[in-house]
């Protein structure tokens, strides 16, 4: 799974979302799919799902804490062609019959984390192609929990001053903290300088590599950077205490209001067939659309995100050591990580303004 392919789309994405209020999304989630029909499509859409993938389809990450998982359905009538068995093979597919078929499906794949599919299932819908994620990591250091102006709100103090870095990017200075979990994914939260909206800090901090102020070197110089200032501390080590608020967010995303981002333009032209190593029968998309959920907690992070698509026909401060602030009060951003090869599983952004 390569990361910078992933990267890119989901940046893609995220500077085409209207607005500055929480959000998530998975471009992991959608780029299997992108990939797999861009092998089948001929034509226009094989052109433009080929830019948007960004390369071919090179199976899924999978590891203890992250599951995903591939589904195909279809109506009795529609053919498959031979050379589906190469992505798809018999076992992940189906007789697409009713709602309630597909939900099941979210619900196993995600262990209940989603619990329906996001399409509307119409008479007009001949096939259904979707991905499934979920994702369970918990922290090496948990959080304490504690209630602050209504919000449920997490602290800890952490002796690794490098889990805290400053990057200088296209959208100013960015404070990466990193969370880091049990097995093989992290959780860097990122915050921009006041103003600095949601699509810039995150698009940015997709593009991030290693590099960077680490905190040992910002807490010698006395260094300060957005959401973060050098502090008395209680520890009688130096440390990063870092401070947020809990966050459960969840968002639904139809592609098709951006389909240039996805390469989806010339493939919902119903006035003829794209997906000739799909099916026999003329395909098109109808729809193609995203449930996703992030959530943060004392112990640790959970997300699922299921992408499908549809075609149819056509502290306060005390002395001690020094100490490292940062205080996620202002808008700030989120990836999920996996540590070994760099790829983004979710992204999003926590507004509670």
């Amino acid at each position: 799974m390569d990361a910078q392919q992933v990267s890119r789309l989901t940046a893609r994405w995220i500077e085409q979302l209207p607005g500055e209020g929480s959000t998530v999304l998975s471009g992991l989630g959608v780029r299997p799919l992108l990939a797999i029909l861009a092998q089948l499509a001929v034509g226009p859409a094989r052109d433009e799902l080929v830019e948007a993938a960004g390369g071919p389809y090179d199976g899924l990450l999978q590891t203890p804490e992250l599951r995903m998982a591939l589904g195909l359905w279809t109506r009795p009538e529609i053919p498959l062609q031979p050379g589906v068995d190469r992505f798809l093979p018999p076992e992940v597919r189906g007789t697409l019959t009713d709602q309630a078929t597909l939900d099941a499906w979210v619900v196993e794949q995600t262990d209940g984390l989603l619990e329906r599919m996001p399409i509307q299932l119409t008479p007009d819908v001949l096939l259904v192609l979707a991905s499934a994620l979920a994702l369970r990591t918990k922290w090496v250091l948990p959080f304490n929990e504690y209630p602050r102006e209504g919000q449920r709100w997490l602290s800890r103090s952490d002796g690794d001053l490098d889990s805290v870095r400053v990057y200088e990017s296209a959208a100013g200075p960015l404070t990466v903290a990193t969370v880091v979990g049990t097995g093989e994914f992290d959780v860097r939260l990122v915050v921009g300088e006041a103003g600095r909206g949601r699509a810039a800090v995150l698009a940015a901090a997709l593009e991030l590599s290693d590099g960077g102020v680490s905190g040992s070197e910002l807490l010698a110089a006395e260094g300060s950077a957005p959401a973060l200032e050098v502090v008395e501390s209680m520890s009688p080590v130096p440390s990063v205490l870092l401070s947020l608020p809990y966050f459960e967010v969840d968002a639904e995303h139809d592609l098709l209001e951006h389909p240039e981002v996805f390469g989806l333009t010339s493939a919902m032209d119903s006035s003829q067939g794209h997906f000739p190593g799909l099916s026999s029968e003329p395909l098109a998309i109808d729809q193609a659309k995203q449930a996703v959920m992030a959530r943060f907690s004392a112990t640790g992070f959970e997300a699922a995100a299921v992408t499908t698509m549809a075609m149819a026909a056509g502290s306060a401060p005390m002395p001690g050591a020094k100490a490292l602030l940062v205080s996620l009060v202002q808008p700030f951003g989120f990836i999920a990580v996996h540590r070994p090869t760099g790829v983004p599983v979710v992204a999003g952004w926590v507004n509670y303004s």
